[in-house]
């Protein structure tokens, strides 16, 4: 009796469903909007070509995090405490598509009732379209505020050119954790190509009033400063550039400088033809990416040209291959590559190290430091030279050596030197110069980036 029971009860339970956890719904539909947004979207966090820039607005890399989600149902907003922050927040809708009210009411009430999938409070109870663009053959772009009284958070997102509200809801990405409010929003999109992904868009956006320029034409002098002119931007506050971001970025609000720059990119990226991927050519590899450091920082130079190959000393694990390649201004200042194989600097190493780095100087006389882990300077002088002192900032000697044909590396940390004495084959000075931000060590080749938020 007590098996036929349990047969009759079992049978009965067979049609039963449970009811889906609407929390589960919930997670799994942001998890597949996060992997849907991560195949067509990488956010720079404004690291760009030569300088980390801290997380801004949603600008972080977008991945799954089950841990995070499962933490709470909504993403904690970010408290309204900076009055640059609230002029931002109270800004008018900008963009090409400011002006169709339309479409700004339809992203309003889209993105209100879609709040729960984007992990918003319901508290943040107003929606404000900050950013509606169109790029011509390229791309939509929104960025939109939740906010209330004393509290806001940031959603953006990107698609095809006139992507309809619905399309851009489900490419709208959730940050893993709260990001702190800023005043400025500064992100990059990049599109798959092939096995890799190629930036194809970046977008600047400070509050309204900002003047934005651009510079793509900045020229080196020996000194290692930069003359450069800025075109401005005739829009209000925000700035979007289809294609390879390149050149630098100027945010002026109220007079102030607030942002000086590289333009937000994750690193510098070319569309590389077959035979230029294929290409082994260590001179010819470091030429392009000379080409690409000069475009990615606004500079203008001559064609980049091999000054020196050879091998490194004995004291570098594996002495690799080396090139050093070189572009002049016509203002005289001048940037140089040093590149090194990396598959010798793996062989060394667990983690691949950088395998090129840069210098600036003169068509006289450049100093550049070593690739890879190890501390070294390679000195490249006229031909003439036979001997190189390096000096630190009170001018005094840290160490010396020979030139072979002006060139000669030397076992020093390059933060200790300032400048270069050269001698012939008679030890007479032919050369003393400045070995300008040598001793920063700094990513970017040339300026820095104006911080003033």
């Amino acid at each position: 009796m007590a098996d036929e029971i349990r047969q009759a009860l079992a049978r009965l339970a067979e049609p039963v469903v449970p009811e889906p956890d609407p929390y589960q719904r919930l997670l799994r539909r942001v998890r597949r909007r996060r992997r849907r947004q991560a195949a067509l979207t990488g956010v720079a966090a404004l690291v760009l070509a030569m300088v980390t820039i801290p997380p801004v607005g949603l600008a972080s890399l977008l991945r799954t995090d089950e841990s995070t989600l499962a933490t709470a149902a909504y993403q904690p907003a970010s408290p309204i405490d900076d009055p640059m922050v609230r002029r931002l927040l109270d800004s008018p809708t900008r963009g090409s598509l400011a002006g169709d009210t339309a479409l700004i009411a339809t992203i309003e009430r889209e993105y209100r009732a879609a709040r729960a999938d984007l992990l918003v409070d319901p508290s943040l109870d107003e929606v404000r379209v900050l950013f509606a663009d169109d790029m011509p053959g390229t791309s939509r772009v929104v960025v939109v505020a939740y906010l209330n009284d004393s509290h806001a958070l940031i959603r953006q997102s990107t698609g095809p050119e006139g992507a309809s509200v619905t399309e851009l809801l489900d490419q709208t990405g959730t940050p893993d954790e709260p990001q702190e409010l800023t005043p400025y929003l500064f992100f990059g999109r990049y599109a798959p190509t092939g096995d890799d992904h190629v930036a194809d868009l970046a977008v600047g956006l400070a509050p309204a009033g900002c003047r934005v320029e651009v510079s793509n034409a900045g020229r080196l002098q020996p000194d290692g400063s930069v003359v450069r002119s800025w075109a401005p931007i005739n829009t209000d506050g925000y700035v979007v550039q289809a294609g390879e971001p390149a050149g630098r970025w100027q945010f002026t609000c109220d007079g102030t400088v607030r942002y000086s720059g590289p333009a937000v990119q994750a690193s510098v990226r070319t569309n590389l033809t077959i035979k230029e991927a294929q290409e082994t050519d260590l001179g010819k590899t470091a030429v392009r990416e000379l080409r690409d450091v000069l475009d990615g920082e606004g500079l203008v130079g001559s064609t980049p040209e091999v000054l020196w190959t050879g091998r490194l000393p004995t004291w570098v694990p594996d002495a690799p291959a080396a090139v050093l390649v070189r572009s002049c201004s016509l203002d005289g200042g001048c940037a140089a590559l040093l590149k090194a194989d990396a598959r010798a600097l793996a062989q060394s190493h667990p983690a691949v190290p950088p395998d090129h780095r840069t210098g600036i100087g003169s068509a006289a006389l450049v100093a550049v430091p070593l690739p890879g882990e190890t501390a070294g300077v390679l000195v490249a002088g006229p031909e003439s030279a036979a001997r190189a002192e390096l000096v630190d900032a009170r001018g005094s000697t840290v160490t010396d050596g020979p030139l072979n044909d002006g060139i000669g590396v030397f076992k020093i940390d390059h933060r200790k030197v300032a400048g270069v004495k050269v001698f012939d084959s008679a030890d007479q000075p032919l050369l003393t110069a400045a070995t300008p931000r040598l001793r920063t060590d700094s990513d970017q080749l040339a300026e820095p980036t104006v911080w003033a938020w």
